[in-house]
């Protein structure tokens, strides 16, 4: 996890206290958005929708001709006008020759990145993974540790040279400027002392939304795309999963705040008996579960990841309880299901724990770090039909994880078989092999 904020009981009744209209703002902006709803963050998508295409060579000539406003991605070669050469670039961009092309990336830098990109490091496991989907594999050179360390899922790319870290305060920089990349993708919270290094350097760096953000995942992977020249990969990969998000979207849109279940997402800081980690405002996983329709009982406390008492837990009583296992506990390269029923049976034997709704009516379970924080897509079809099976009763997350295995990582993995993304299988639900 990424960030830590202590918060005890008396801390999190004051934080409660906090006003929560900005943070119903943005639940209010995730929940009510289909997940197909996006801005592509490439200058020259004049129009601010999700492509570049002729449309965006419409909108500038209405620009310059005074009938259309600018917008903040119409000036495509950024010399800070609107003008036929803006025109000229975008019809370069659409037929793929372009010499180069900007982007605005996940820290709001606006990048120059020199057209075409060979050889790409992608630091952070999500980006490698959507590298990957969208076709792009070839052009990677060297990825972080978390790659490395899932030979299951990536026998490929795990073989690749390592970086080290998984972020580029972690990794080493020696190692990549080695490599010899055109392009470094790095994740949203990189900072600036380790970018300027690397482009001082002569490398190129985009910072890129991955870790468990939804919808900014989606445009990401769109961006991505653009960069590495697989725009049609990228569009097959997003369009094929933002199916299954709008479905979900449609059928939740329409819920009242009564029949949103209080969901309590959460994972150890260290020992089982300690306070539990969960998800402020500033979390991604907590606008994740506002997404599928539930409310997330620390949305309104200060932070990104920080810590509960369990005596606050106990007076929240959720209906729903959901653990995020790390790696080789569950995930891909889990054997068996003996660490994850260890650690649930940690929570419901907590002191008092047996009383909270969601101990009480089976509704705990748990959820691997693969689908939930590293390709959050995934875990949100999982959450959905978890937390309202009444909805979604048709909705089948294990085939669409497997049709998203064989189909767009090329891997010979059966989720029926193999590994550990949900525990315990409710009724209904494929049963996995016993541990």
């Amino acid at each position: 996890m990424l960030a830590k904020n202590g918060i005890g009981v008396e801390n999190i009744k004051q934080a409660i206290k906090i006003p929560a209209m900005l943070m119903l703002c943005a639940l209010l902006a995730v929940t009510s958005t289909a997940a197909s709803e996006y801005t592509l963050k490439v200058f020259g998508n004049a129009n601010m929708d999700k492509t570049i295409d002729h449309s965006d060579v419409d909108y500038v000539k209405g620009v310059i001709d005074g009938k259309e406003k600018p917008t903040q991605l119409s000036d495509a070669n950024q010399d800070g006008k609107v003008d036929d050469e803006d025109v000229a670039q975008i019809e370069s961009i659409m037929k793929g020759d372009e010499g180069y092309i900007f982007v605005l990336d996940a820290l709001n830098r606006t990048v120059k990145v020199k057209e075409p990109v060979n050889r790409v490091v992608a630091v952070k496991l999500p980006i490698a993974e959507a590298i990957k989907a969208m076709g792009a594999e070839g052009k990677l050179v060297g990825v972080g540790t978390d790659t490395i360390n899932q030979p299951v899922l990536f026998p490929d790319l795990s073989r690749l040279p390592s970086v080290g870290g998984s972020n580029l305060e972690r990794a080493d920089l020696e190692k990549i400027i080695s490599l010899k990349p055109d392009v470094v993708f790095g994740n949203e919270f990189e900072k600036l002392e380790q970018i300027n290094k690397l482009e001082e350097a002569g490398i190129t760096v985009v910072s890129t939304e991955c870790h468990g953000d939804l919808l900014n995942a989606i445009s990401a992977a769109n961006r991505l795309g653009y960069v590495l020249g697989t725009v049609k990969g990228a569009e097959e990969y997003t369009g094929w999963y933002s199916k299954y998000l709008d479905e979900i979207s449609e059928k939740v849109k329409g819920l009242s705040e009564d029949e949103k279940p209080r969901v309590f997402y959460y994972w150890n800081w260290g020992e089982e008996t300690g306070p539990l980690g969960t998800s402020g405002k500033d979390c991604p996983v907590s606008k994740l579960i506002g997404f599928v329709g539930a409310r997330d009982l620390a949305a309104e406390l200060p932070g990104e990841y920080i810590e509960a008492d369990p005596e606050w837990v106990l007076k929240q009583n959720p209906s729903v309880a959901i653990r995020e296992l790390m790696y080789l506990e569950s995930g891909y390269d889990a054997e068996n299901s003996t660490a994850a029923e260890r650690r649930l049976r940690s929570f419901e034997n907590r002191s008092g724990f047996a009383d909270i709704d969601a101990v009480k009516k089976k509704n705990d379970y748990i959820l691997a770090v693969n689908i939930l924080s590293d390709n959050s897509w995934i875990g949100t079809v999982y959450l959905a039909k978890l937390i309202h099976p009444e909805l979604f009763g048709d909705l089948d997350p294990m085939g669409i994880h497997q049709e998203y295995l064989t189909r767009f990582q090329h891997l010979d993995f059966d989720v029926t078989k193999q590994g550990l993304f949900l525990y315990p299988m409710p009724d209904g639900w494929q049963t996995k092999r016993s541990s």
